[in-house]
């Protein structure tokens, strides 16, 4: 079903944007400054990696554990850095508040230490200290309070935790990092008074290694009341220090954790392990989901780390298969659409920027078939998975993400990721096709002499940010532009160049040796802004007609365009594609601030559809890294004033448009209009399986007054 036609004024009512689209999409540089980390200490955990490429996982252990604290005693240090989730909506307030609630005796405390914030909801935390406040008994009580310092600093966490456990051991003690996540690349606890400055894992992995021989016992358990944090690389570098994590592979509404179900537990059960407790974690958070309507994309999982090793050792055995095919077409194609396809997280698209998160159950599932050891790898996860729950919309979540970089982003990501990837395998993988990313699939120069051997780059404890490969530099040069029209630059060729055929449909056939190199083609509309020169993008779908066994594609365009109530088309970029929905997600201003809409189309068995807004989603900082935190409900009264990413033709020059403002009904329901009269612009864009993308030559189509379409 379909509204009637409205009238479609926006083309001449923009207004260009100052701002540069580079300067506003995610996906740039990684600023982390990994500070205050003592370099006289090892590494807690050493990934040794013989010539012959053989794993030998190392870790701190102790010859005897002994209890810190008097028997049925809990403490849970509560690492806060409030950032904008305090200042702006004062949700370290609630928090705090939780606790209090959820402090039934002194044998059941909160330690937590605040800061990270420009301001508080409440008169007790100053946003210029660092305050240390223990909660129990239904109380809060400042302990001690010193000048403000960086939150995101190795050095602030590292002396909390000498602090907390000196002052406060009990017999079951847990830490939980409070704030925003990244992801394993960018870290957790986002300063906003220093630059949003972050813990990496190295950081946090330095300063448990400063406290460790300080402890008689690990941590129960680790959490991270924060988005993306629920990765393998998270689970590996805390292995040592604790019994338990609890993470989320997704994004966390802003509420997070219920503490008052938290502390009213352990408080009720001290002699419950961290398994229980991450039972009770999991299941109040989801409750607290479903109650705002945000279950359906949700996901946390209790990880037991004791299991880790068996997991790492399994999944480095399917690397191994995996770096090896790589000089096998077929298979390299096979795998890496395996992994593309496979259920990600926080976004990864230009308009909401990249946190290059795919979940590791599903990678393994898609390459079931063609790589050995991925059916004991599986098993292992499923091993290490205590409890979880997840939304179904993320129903091939398994609990633990991995990075895969879907959008190479520079050197120094992938430097960062040398030193915490958990197999040297995997990441002489990931770096292969880095390097084939610059030789558009030619391996036969590639070396993997960085990985392997006494001189390895991999997990070299220098907890060093420079290094890798050579060529890494080259991944910093960035085109001009995000348009690449340039054959040459990607690893795929025609046998039909596109044009439009005698049917009077636009496309194009991949030559036969070049197709196993082609992992998706989308098609891009443009339309013209009515200056001969300036295109403005609608985006990027999947309806095309694709014939993946002789490399023919062709367009699939019938006129229509997701649009807003008034008529304006929203610029939409496909982020997810399920069994019967796609994900969608589109650039706006929504009251005058800069995000995305989240968009969901439901297909039916009939044939039809529903179209609905999900939210609101701030997406990745292309500068720090750091993750919003939840998909923002709409509230009636809202105004959605559209953006667009343009493009001139001329000079390859790109900017951002914006449309009018729309108020929002309290109706998320939107459907298909049919684009205004006049002539627009299509292109396939054709992704290669190394992160490159190529864009055909435009074709221009009109609308008519009649509703006609018709390429010129």
């Amino acid at each position: 079903m379909r509204k009637k036609l409205l009238a479609f004024l926006i083309v001449f009512a923009m207004v260009l944007f100052l701002a540069a689209c580079s300067d506003e999409v995610g996906g740039g540089s990684v600023s982390h400054k990994n500070s205050g980390l003592d370099t006289s200490l090892k590494r807690s955990t050493d990934m040794l990696v013989s010539s012959g490429g053989e794993l030998e996982i190392q870790r701190l252990t102790r010859a005897e554990t002994k209890q810190m604290g008097e028997p049925e005693t809990w403490t849970i240090f509560v690492y806060m850095c409030g950032s904008d989730l305090e200042s702006d909506g004062g949700l370290a307030t609630m928090d705090l508040q939780e606790m209090i609630e959820g402090s039934p005796s002194g044998k059941t405390r909160f330690v937590v230490q605040t800061g990270g914030a420009n301001a508080w909801d409440n008169d007790l935390v100053d946003d210029a200290l660092i305050q240390r406040f223990v909660i129990e008994n239904h109380n809060i009580t400042e302990i001690e309070a010193v000048a403000g310092a960086n939150m995101g600093s190795a050095k602030t966490l590292a002396e909390f935790l000498d602090w907390g456990v000196a002052t406060y051991p009990a017999e079951k003690m847990g830490l939980v990092f409070w704030n925003h996540g990244g992801g394993s690349i960018t870290g957790v606890c986002f300063d906003e008074q220093n630059e949003n400055d972050s813990l990496s894992l190295l950081e946090i992995e330095n300063a448990l290694t400063s406290v460790y021989p300080k402890m008689t016992d690990a941590f129960e358990f680790i959490g991270f009341d924060a988005c993306l944090m629920g990765t393998l690389e998270t689970a590996n570098v805390i292995a040592p220090h604790a019994r338990y994590m609890i993470a989320s592979e997704e994004l966390e509404p802003g509420y997070g954790w219920d503490y008052t179900a938290i502390g009213s537990f352990v408080g009720a059960n001290p002699a419950a392990d961290g398994a229980e407790l991450g039972k009770v974690v999991v299941d109040s958070f989801y409750e607290a989901c479903v109650a705002i309507d945000s279950h359906k994309e949700a996901t946390l999982s209790c990880i037991d780390l004791s299991k880790i090793d068996e997991l790492v050792y399994a999944f480095n055995d399917v690397a191994r298969e995996m770096y090896h095919a790589t000089n096998k077409t077929d298979l390299l194609s096979t795998m890496v659409k395996g992994i593309t396809s496979a259920q990600n997280f926080g976004g990864n698209n230009k308009s909401e920027g990249y946190t290059n998160m795919v979940d590791l159950g599903s990678v393994l599932k898609k390459i079931t078939g063609h790589v050995a050891g991925t059916d004991q790898a599986l098993a292992a996860l499923a091993d290490c998975v205590v409890y979880m729950k997840n939304g179904r919309d993320k129903a091939d979540a398994h609990g633990l993400a991995i990075y895969y970089p879907l959008a190479v982003q520079g050197s120094e990501e992938l430097a960062i990721f040398k030193d915490i990837c958990v197999s040297p395998y995997y990441m002489s993988f990931v770096d292969k096709m880095a390097y084939g990313s610059d030789t558009n699939g030619d391996f036969s120069a590639y070396s993997d002499i960085d990985w392997f051997g006494t001189n390895s780059l991999y997990w070299s404890g220098s907890y060093d940010e420079t290094g890798g490969s050579a060529y890494w530099s080259d991944l910093d040069q960035a085109t001009t532009s995000a348009y690449n029209f340039n054959e040459d630059e990607t690893a795929v060729s025609f046998s039909s160049l596109p044009a439009i055929n005698a049917n009077g449909m636009y496309g194009f056939t991949i030559s036969a040796d070049t197709l196993d190199y082609v992992d998706a083609v989308y098609c891009d509309v443009f339309m013209d802004a009515g200056d001969g020169e300036t295109l403005i993008e609608l985006g990027l779908d999947d309806n095309i007609t694709a014939d993946w066994n002789t490399g023919k594609f062709e367009d699939n365009f019938n006129g229509y365009w997701v649009s807003l109530p008034d008529g304006q088309p929203l610029a939409t970029y496909i982020i997810e594609q399920g069994d019967n929905y796609n994900v969608y997600t589109s650039p706006v201003m929504l009251n005058g601030i800069d995000t995305n809409l989240r968009i969901k189309i439901d297909f039916a068995v009939d044939g039809n559809y529903t179209i609905t807004i999900i939210g609101a989603w701030d997406g990745i900082d292309a500068v720090t890294g750091q993750a919003a935190k939840e998909i923002k409900k709409l509230k009636q009264g809202d105004l959605i004033t559209p953006i667009y990413y343009s493009y001139n033709i001329n000079n390859d020059e790109e900017g951002i448009y914006e449309g009018e403002a729309y108020t929002f009904n309290n109706d998320p329901v939107i459907y298909e209009e049919p684009l205004a009269v006049g002539d627009y612009y299509y292109s396939f864009q054709i992704d290669d399986i190394f992160g490159s993308s190529l864009y055909t030559d435009f074709e221009i189509f009109t609308v008519d007054a009649n509703g006609e379409i018709y390429f010129n």
